[in-house]
C-alpha cells in the first residue's frame, strides 16, 4: 500500500481533486502551516458543516466523561447505567448488608435524599446485626413505617373530604366512594394501594369540569400522597418484600442517567440527538409528558443546574466528543419546550461560519419570544377549553339520546296499557 503525504495547498482545494493511489510527494508544494498533535487532538472526523450530518443516536452520550454529567433539573452527578448494569451482572448485591454497603459507599453523595437516609439506616443497623441482609431490616422497620403511612394517608383523605364539601352532590359522591375503596385496599395490606392509579382516577372525576381554584386544590392535596422517592416510610413498605439485591439496586436507580425527551414523543417528539438530554431516572419519571414549565415550578434551581450542564457539554462540544450542532438545536428546542423562559447561554461554544449564520437566522429576540411564549399558552388554552366543550356536548348528546329511549320506552308501555284496557271492555 503505498501511503501518501498530507498536504495542505490551495490547489488541491480548489480544482476538487481526491488524492486516490496517487503519489504526489513530487509536487513542489510547501506547507503553508506545520502539521501538530494539538492540530490532530482539535480536528473531528465527523462533518459538522450540516445539522443533517450529525448522528442522531442516543449513544452519543455513552461516549462522554460520565463523572462529569449532571442532572439540569435536580444538578445531581448521575450514575451511568453500564455501571449498575455491572452490579447486575456481577450479582455484587446477593449478600449481607455490610458487605453490600461496601459496594454502594462509593454511590452514596449521587444518591437522592430519601435513599440516602435508608442507606444511612442501612449502615447504622449493619453495625448491630452484621448477618442481616436489606430485606431482614426492612422487614425489622416495616410494621412502625406502615402503622406512620397510614397516618398520612388517612390524613389526606380527610382533608379532601373536606375541601369537596363544597362541589356538586355527584362528584362529591363520587370522591367519597374512591377514598373509601382506597382505604380499604390499604387496611387489606396487601400492598394493593396505588398513588398514582388514585391520582389519575381522582384527576378522572373533575376531568370535564372547568378550572377553578377548587378543583386546583383538590388536584394539588391528592398529589401530597407520600410516594417512595420522597418519603421514608413509604419506601420501606413498597420494598420490604423485594430481594435484597433489588432493594440495592433500587437506592442507584433513582440517579442512573436516562435519555429524557425535551419534546415529549406523545406530543411528537422525535427520536434524535437533538430532541435529547440526559437527566436522572427520578427527574425523567417526575416529569413524565408534562410542559417543561411545570417541571421549572416545582424546580427552579432547574435554571441554573441546566445551565451547569449546558456549560460542560459545550466543553465536550468544543473538544469534539460531541457535535456542535447538538448544542445549537438542543437550546433552541429547550427554548421552545419552557415558552421562552429557559434560555441558555452557548457563547462560549466554538462555532464555524455556517453555525453562526444559523444562529443569526434563528435569533432568539426577546420581545418576540415572550408574544410565542402568550401565543403558545392561548394556544393550549383554547385547546382546553376546545376540548371541554366537546366532552360537554358528547353528553349532553348522549343523555339527550337517553331521554328519547326513555320516552319511547314510556310511549310503548303506555299504548301497551291502553290496548289492555280497550280489549277488556
Amino acid at each position: 500500500m503505498r501511503i501518501c503525504a498530507i498536504i495542505n495547498s490551495k490547489f488541491f482545494q480548489n480544482t476538487g481533486y481526491i488524492n486516490n493511489r496517487t503519489d504526489v510527494t513530487w509536487q513542489n508544494i510547501q506547507m503553508t502551516k506545520p502539521l501538530s498533535y494539538d492540530s490532530f487532538e482539535k480536528t473531528s472526523f465527523t462533518a459538522e458543516q450540516r445539522p443533517e450530518d450529525v448522528e442522531p443516536s442516543r449513544k452519543a452520550f455513552d461516549k462522554l466523561p460520565q463523572e462529569k454529567l449532571t442532572c439540569p433539573c435536580c444538578g445531581r452527578v448521575m450514575i451511568p447505567p453500564a455501571e449498575i448494569e455491572e452490579l447486575k451482572n456481577k450479582c455484587m448485591l446477593r449478600c449481607s448488608a455490610k458487605d453490600a454497603i461496601k459496594v454502594l459507599e462509593k454511590y452514596e453523595n449521587k444518591m437522592h435524599s430519601v435513599e440516602k437516609e435508608i442507606f444511612q439506616m442501612f449502615k447504622e443497623e449493619a453495625k448491630r446485626n452484621p448477618e442481616m441482609n436489606f430485606k431482614d431490616m426492612l422487614n425489622k422497620w416495616k410494621p412502625e413505617s406502615e402503622e406512620k403511612l397510614i397516618k398520612t394517608q388517612f390524613g389526606i383523605f380527610t382533608l379532601l373530604e373536606k375541601a369537596s364539601e363544597n362541589i356538586d352532590d355527584e362528584k362529591k359522591q363520587k370522591v367519597k366512594e374512591l377514598i373509601e375503596t382506597e382505604k380499604a385496599k390499604i387496611l387489606n395490606g396487601n400492598n394493593e394501594f396505588r398513588r398514582k392509579h388514585f391520582v389519575i382516577k381522582f384527576e378522572q372525576i373533575f376531568a370535564d369540569t372547568e378550572d377553578s381554584e377548587t378543583k386546583e386544590h383538590l388536584i394539588r392535596l391528592a398529589k401530597k400522597l407520600p410516594t417512595a422517592y420522597e418519603d421514608k416510610n413509604a419506601f420501606i413498605v413498597k420494598y420490604a418484600s423485594h430481594s435484597p439485591e433489588e432493594i440495592g439496586i433500587r437506592l442507584l436507580s433513582y440517579s442512573m442517567r436516562t435519555v429524557e425527551h425535551v419534546k415529549p414523543k406523545n406530543r411528537h417528539g422525535e427520536n434524535h440527538l437533538f430532541n435529547y438530554i440526559p437527566e436522572c431516572m427520578r427527574c425523567n419519571s417526575f416529569r413524565s409528558d408534562r410542559p417543561m414549565i411545570q417541571q421549572l415550578e416545582e424546580y427552579p434551581e432547574m435554571f441554573a443546574n441546566a445551565q451547569n450542564l449546558m456549560d460542560t457539554m459545550i466543553k465536550f462540544a468544543n473538544s469534539r466528543l460531541i457535535s456542535r450542532w447538538y448544542i445549537i438545536k438542543i437550546r433552541e428546542r429547550i427554548f421552545e419546550e419552557s415558552d421562552g423562559v429557559l434560555d441558555l447561554d452557548i457563547s462560549k461554544l466554538e462555532k464555524t461560519p455556517a453555525m453562526s449564520e444559523y444562529i443569526k437566522s434563528k435569533t432568539l429576540n426577546v420581545s418576540e419570544n415572550i408574544n410565542s411564549s402568550k401565543t403558545k399558552k392561548q394556544l393550549r388554552k383554547e385547546e382546553r377549553a376546545r376540548r371541554r366543550a366537546e366532552k360537554k356536548a358528547e353528553k349532553r348528546a348522549e343523555k339527550e339520546e337517553k331521554e328519547k329511549q326513555a320516552k319511547k320506552a314510556r310511549e310503548k308501555a303506555e299504548a301497551k296499557r291502553t290496548l289492555k284496557k280497550t280489549t277488556e271492555k
